[in-house]
């Protein structure tokens, strides 16, 4: 390593050994390339639909709460059903191939469909018949039940995000 001068008393530096950069020229490869793939589609399906169409159709002029609370019923109870869809593949692509099974992978894996299926079985039908409520013009009381499925939806979000990052090995030279 050489330091030379740079404006006045300031220096850089100028980097002679290449090993510096190795981590940044790491090679990787994907462990489930069908998981791999999954899980991206996981992840932009969540993103369009919790956080991207959700907070967007009560912008929308002219949209009525009743016609925003039915389309968020639709809208979550397909999403909710791909997501155990694309769940159950990823279990099946796991128990054919084992061989790259990890216990960050399967932790995560366990805890994306325990939020799903808190969701799908507890979550979304409360919330179903709350929306029902309130589209009919019925008081409902407050609960806490809406704040705790965004929190699900972030915590699948960061999940998935791992669950990618988690299907990357670096391979070694």
């Amino acid at each position: 390593m050489l330091t030379k001068p740079f404006c006045g008393d300031k220096k850089f530096i100028i980097i002679k050994d290449k090993k510096v950069f190795n981590s940044f020229n790491m090679k990787t490869q994907v462990r489930y390339p069908f998981v791999f793939a999954v899980l991206c589609f996981w992840l932009g399906l969540m993103l369009s639909i919790s956080f991207l169409e959700t907070p967007l159709k009560f912008q929308v002029p002219g949209m009525t709460l009743p016609i925003a609370l039915e389309l968020g019923k639709l809208m979550f109870g397909v999403s909710a059903n791909i997501q155990l869809f694309l769940a159950g593949a990823i279990a099946l692509n796991f128990l054919l191939v084992k061989k790259y099974l990890t216990t960050g992978i399967i932790i995560s894996y366990i805890l994306l469909v325990i939020l799903l299926l808190l969701e799908k079985f507890w979550m979304l039908p409360i919330l179903d018949a709350r929306a029902d409520m309130l589209a009919s013009g019925k008081p409902v009381q407050p609960t806490s039940l809406h704040d705790y499925f965004i929190y699900a939806e972030v915590g699948k979000l960061i999940l998935t995000v791992g669950g990618i990052l988690l299907q990357l090995k670096k391979i070694k030279k």
